[in-house]
């Protein structure tokens, strides 16, 4: 049975009549966001909500209407405009409703960094820490990567999956059933004995000693959790022999 992980990209719903716009908007963000378009939102006020993180909206001139109908229709997503040009009034205007604009023709690298800082808006909305620490390790929980001691650590993404839901919660334990449900994994002793291979893979690639784990920790009977963050370097396997078994130290 092959892992399936729950996590999704950022879904955003561009609003145009322009197929062609489309188009150039999922050659630039996808496959690292969702994209799909409307013509328009219309009336009715569910129709992206809890579905949609960003929304484009496409028009020859700035329409504060139709960014108070994304707002409504699809609650807590970001809004970015794109229109053809903007007064200085209506550029105030939209970052006063916290939304954001570009102009029409833009270049991809613009657009890309305009929803980038969309999503880094509504993730520091979930009030998390942008990254946790536990001595030479560093996660980003924004852009779910690994490092320890400056140097990126690449992992599956069943890792990254238990990695990215631990770290949430520093020092709060995750319960067996919740880490195999992130896994798509259904309760079994089967599933369990995968969820414990995924999580000794990653204790080799972040633990100093992955047999006396101090970053990823088991309750017994229960789940797993990251130890609480802390600055200080973990202790090294090294540092903990005697002087006289340090490695090298036989003739």
């Amino acid at each position: 049975m092959g892992t399936r992980i729950s996590s999704r990209g950022t879904a955003v719903l561009v609003v145009t009549s322009d197929a062609g716009l489309i188009r150039l908007v999922r050659s630039i963000l996808e496959p690292a966001c969702a994209v799909t378009g409307r013509a328009s939102l219309g009336a009715n006020p569910d129709v992206c909500a809890g579905q949609t993180d960003i929304v484009i909206i496409d028009a020859e001139s700035v329409d504060h209407d139709a960014m108070s109908t994304a707002k409504r229709a699809c609650p807590g997503a970001q809004v970015i405009a794109l229109c053809g040009q903007f007064r200085e009034a209506d550029c105030v205007a939209m970052l006063d409703a916290d939304a954001d604009y570009l102009s029409r023709p833009f270049r991809a690298q613009d657009l890309a960094a305009r929803v980038r800082v969309a999503e880094l808006r509504r993730f520091n909305l979930t009030g998390r820490p942008r990254a946790y620490r536990k001595g030479l390790l560093v996660f980003d929980l924004f852009d779910r990567s690994l490092a320890i001691d400056g140097q990126p650590v690449a992992l599956s993404p069943s890792e990254l999956a238990i990695v990215a839901l631990l770290a949430v919660q520093p020092g709060v334990v995750a319960e067996y059933k919740r880490l195999l449900a992130e896994l798509g994994l259904n309760v079994s002793e089967r599933s369990r004995g995968t969820l414990r291979s995924h999580v000794l893979r990653l204790r080799h690639k972040i633990e100093p000693d992955p047999l006396h784990p101090e970053i990823l920790l088991t309750e017994a009977g229960v789940g797993y959790r990251l130890a609480p963050p802390s600055e200080e370097p973990p202790h090294r396997a090294r540092d903990s022999l005697p002087i006289d078994q340090e490695p090298g130290g036989y003739l």
